[in-house]
């Protein structure tokens, strides 16, 4: 397949780098430059000062003083995405320019953004328009890429789309094997992930693991402490080499969030380690933890206290090898070769394409 050229929009709040684990846009940013980049493609990455993604060219659009000053009071895992915001017009309206400047026949144009980056799209209508990794609401492009068929299936309903489009696709959140240690044997104890506000669960994990007798470590930011009953030990918004040792060696992994879960990367890293999953049984889910397999999906309170006994008979290196094999970065990269390269049809034949 010819290399492709890719203008890869970052987000004005956090630079498309590792070193933001907290941020899950700039991480997956960081991963997907990466990929595209080790498959040979021109990558052009368009982002705050500190982006240190590899890629062919980087473009800066946000100094950090810049980033620092219009982000205000607000951590950079809190920025409203919104187009209306003063960090993103600047974004915008220099990332239109920037592209304009270097874009070419043929080129794509790839944001995780939504709708808070459409301008940047609408100054450069002739380039494939795609959105890679779709978690949250808002999507706009003419070709889209959800990370589940759960939140593919609730953004056409929530956009009154009827019927299927041809021209977008699933592809799993994909990560780095590496960053995940594997523990054979676990140490004594639970683990919840994620941000302490109520619709994440963490109120039902602490519950569960109270009704179970079980301890319960907790990790996670954005949210009030209140949530946390129980006397369960709180760890806050450890880095990510901390917490995936954390995930590695807990007897499981709670992740019951009340919405409709788009994907959760939680609950996958925790199966990279191979540690099982405790969840609720709905959104992303209902894809990514196999029940009975690699972790449970509870319904009600005695579920989830059933599931930190039957957890102890699930196989870690099931778990792990599963993960391995569907959200590999080094495996899914070619899922997005193959979509991106049946998008250049688009240029041609379309949807009538023969070969």
């Amino acid at each position: 397949m010819n290399p492709l050229r890719l203008h890869l929009l970052g987000l004005p709040n956090a630079p498309v780098s590792e070193k933001y684990s907290l941020d899950g846009f700039a991480a997956a940013g960081h991963r997907f430059s990466r990929m595209m980049k080790s498959l040979g493609h021109h990558v052009i990455l368009y982002g705050a000062e500190g982006s240190d993604a590899p890629c062919s060219e980087f473009v800066q659009l946000i100094s950090e003083k810049e980033r620092t000053q219009l982000l205000g009071n607000a951590q950079y895992q809190h920025a409203i995405m919104d187009e209306r915001y003063p960090l993103w017009q600047l974004g915008n309206s220099r990332g239109a320019a920037e592209v304009s400047r270097r874009k070419q026949a043929g080129d794509f144009l790839l944001t995780i953004g939504g709708w808070s980056q459409s301008p940047i799209f609408h100054f450069n209508p002739e380039l494939l328009a795609v959105e890679y990794s779709i978690g949250y609401e808002g999507s706009f492009a003419d070709h889209r890429v959800f990370e589940s068929y759960a939140w593919m299936h609730e953004s056409y309903g929530r956009q009154g789309i009827r019927d299927g489009r041809f021209f977008d696709t699933v592809i799993p959140v994909p990560f780095d094997p590496s960053h995940f240690p594997f523990a054979d044997k676990p140490d004594d104890y639970f683990l919840y992930v994620g941000r302490l506000i109520e619709r994440k669960g963490i109120g039902i994990a602490c519950q569960a693991a109270t009704a179970a007798g079980v301890k319960l470590k907790i990790i996670g930011h954005g949210g009030d402490t209140k949530f946390i009953t129980g006397g369960h030990e709180y760890l806050g918004a450890v880095d990510w080499r901390l917490r995936n040792e954390l995930m590695a060696k807990a007897r499981a992994v709670f992740t019951p969030t009340i919405y409709l879960e788009p994907f959760n990367c939680a609950a996958v890293e925790a199966q990279m380690c191979g540690t099982p999953v405790i969840s609720t049984d709905w959104g992303g889910f209902t894809e990514t933890v196999e029940q009975g397999r690699t972790g449970f999906r509870c319904s009600y309170l005695g579920e989830f206290v059933r599931a930190t006994r039957d957890v102890e008979n699930l196989d870690r290196n099931y778990i792990r090898d599963r993960a391995l094999a569907k959200y590999s970065m080094h495996v899914l990269r070619h899922d997005y070769d193959r979509y991106l390269n049946r998008l250049t049809k688009r240029w041609k034949a379309g949807w009538n394409a023969l070969d």
